[in-house]
């Protein structure tokens, strides 16, 4: 499968995060991404506290570069300093473990009963047969005494038309105020997934 096409649309509350390897200046685009981030909140008649949104940025970006993915995308809203929801897009081959993937795969695969039954669909969309997931389950412990959060997950497996492999984009969030605002976008963005 050619990935060097793969593409998404999203709107400008989410940050493209980059690849940050060895190599890159992660200071220096956490500082510009930063300066971005707060001239939008301003247009918007917010305050952005810079320092917070650095620190969160940053930490987001250092982790989701462990996960070797094909494209990660942060939500910044305004009002609000600290990253709300992430977005990752990978890609799943066929291979010895798995020698066929299908999106009845990635469902068997990634759906989980932890927290409630998962609400699991089966679909068309513009690139290919699709399986959607909404489902919430636990986190690990962040700090000592306290419970484990319940993180909610949107996810998507879609395999392009003629193609043997999937292309996986998953969201996850902690707040569920945002299931309202976050789903639809989320939805969109899986209907505008290009190769």
């Amino acid at each position: 499968m050619d990935l060097s096409n793969l593409g998404m649309e999203h709107t400008n509350a989410w940050v493209d995060l980059p690849y940050a390897g060895p190599d890159f200046d992660l200071d220096s685009w956490t500082a510009e991404e930063t300066a971005r981030i707060a001239e939008r909140y301003a247009a918007e008649g917010q305050r952005a506290d810079t320092r917070r949104i650095a620190r969160t940025l940053r930490a987001i970006t250092k982790d989701s570069a462990t996960r070797g993915t094909l494209g990660a995308f942060a939500l910044y809203l305004s009002g609000f300093d600290t990253t709300l929801a992430l977005v990752e897009l990978d890609a799943i081959l066929p291979d010895e473990t798995a020698p066929e993937v299908t999106p009845q795969w990635v469902a068997d695969l990634m759906a989980t009963d932890e927290v409630a039954p998962p609400q699991i669909a089966y679909m068309d969309l513009p690139l290919g047969s699709a399986v959607r997931i909404r489902q919430n389950y636990y986190a690990g412990k962040k700090r000592l005494f306290r419970p484990r959060p319940v993180l909610r997950a949107l996810v998507y497996g879609v395999q392009p038309k003629n193609e043997k492999g999937l292309i996986r984009l998953v969201c996850s969030w902690e707040d569920f105020a945002l299931d309202e605002v976050l789903i639809p976008m989320v939805d969109e963005m899986a209907e505008s997934l290009t190769l």
